[in-house]
């Protein structure tokens, strides 16, 4: 068994397809294809049912699968912890955001790592949570900036920072003029959502509001809502770090009352990545793009 065979597996996994994998592994199908009968054999276990123009995975070879890509998850991470042994220059970390994190925080986090002169440079993947799990499962990112999430097995969670949920209303709302708002109090009102798939909509949905008219709508990011509450259609619930950006007249923000709701936003990543050297710098850097954007 060699990680290449591994490699072979996995390629045959995602496409379902052995001419598809050999020409991504850039390898011929006849070879592909008698390296993975080699390691059944070696293993004494069918990964694969093979049909005339379709390829399943069995039960067993799921199984195996997953800790084929665990492996070849820690031979990369291997290859990335020497290469940051050697170089002497800036490390680039690929890095996923969630769409409603991403837009407010990514353009001051970058002008925060140019003004530092950080020996850490970002490549950034702006992506919904579950797909960003998933790409440091197969190790397409070194870690990503996630809110509460729920770790797969092998992943680590530091946080990094409290965003507290705020209550956007349209000026002339009657709860425009409060300073602070019970959340209960907006079971008798008309809520707007982002769409699902959003972790922000399933945040929302879980403080467990029963709103007078839930608006549906296919919102596909905050600023969409915030247009819509401007436009007197509902109001909404957003998080903190979307307030901090230009003022927009039309709408109001309230706080919650204490305790508030919030979403605990941190840095998840592989136990066994280079990243975790970098986590406290990583930490540094997002606060001072914090402190940037409440000074303004």
């Amino acid at each position: 068994m060699n990680l290449r065979d591994l490699e072979y597996v996995l390629a045959v996994a995602q496409t379902k397809n052995f001419n598809k994998a050999a020409q991504s592994c850039f390898v011929s199908q006849p070879a592909l294809s008698m390296q993975i009968k080699k390691l059944e054999d070696e293993l004494g276990v069918n990964i694969f049912e093979r049909f005339q123009k379709t390829v399943l995975v069995t039960p067993e070879g799921s199984v195996l699968i997953e800790k084929m890509q665990a492996l070849l998850n820690i031979a990369k991470d291997i290859k990335h912890t020497a290469e940051s042994f050697r170089q002497k220059d800036a490390q680039l970390f690929k890095i996923g955001l969630f769409p409603t994190l991403a837009q407010y925080l990514l353009p001051p986090l970058i002008k925060a790592i140019q003004q530092t002169h950080s020996d850490i440079q970002i490549y950034p993947v702006e992506e919904k949570t579950d797909v960003l799990l998933n790409m440091l499962k197969t190790g397409q990112l070194d870690a990503a900036l996630l809110a509460n999430p729920t770790l797969p097995p092998g992943m680590a969670f530091t946080p990094l920072f409290e965003d507290t949920f705020t209550l956007a209303v349209y000026e002339g709302h009657p709860l425009a003029k409060k300073k602070e708002i019970d959340i209960k109090q907006l079971n008798d009102e008309s809520m707007l959502f982002l769409e699902k798939g959003h972790c922000l909509r399933d945040q929302v949905m879980a403080l467990n509001i029963n709103p007078a008219q839930s608006i549906q709508c296919n919102a596909t990011g905050l600023e969409t809502l915030r247009q819509m509450v401007i436009a007197k259609l509902g109001i909404t619930i957003i998080p903190q770090i979307a307030t901090y950006s230009t003022p927009f007249s039309g709408i109001c923000y309230i706080n919650f009352k204490k305790p508030a709701p919030s979403r605990q936003v941190g840095i998840v990543y592989r136990k066994t990545s280079v990243m975790s050297q970098w986590v406290q710098k990583f930490q540094v850097l997002v606060e001072k793009t914090l402190a940037s954007l409440t000074s303004h």
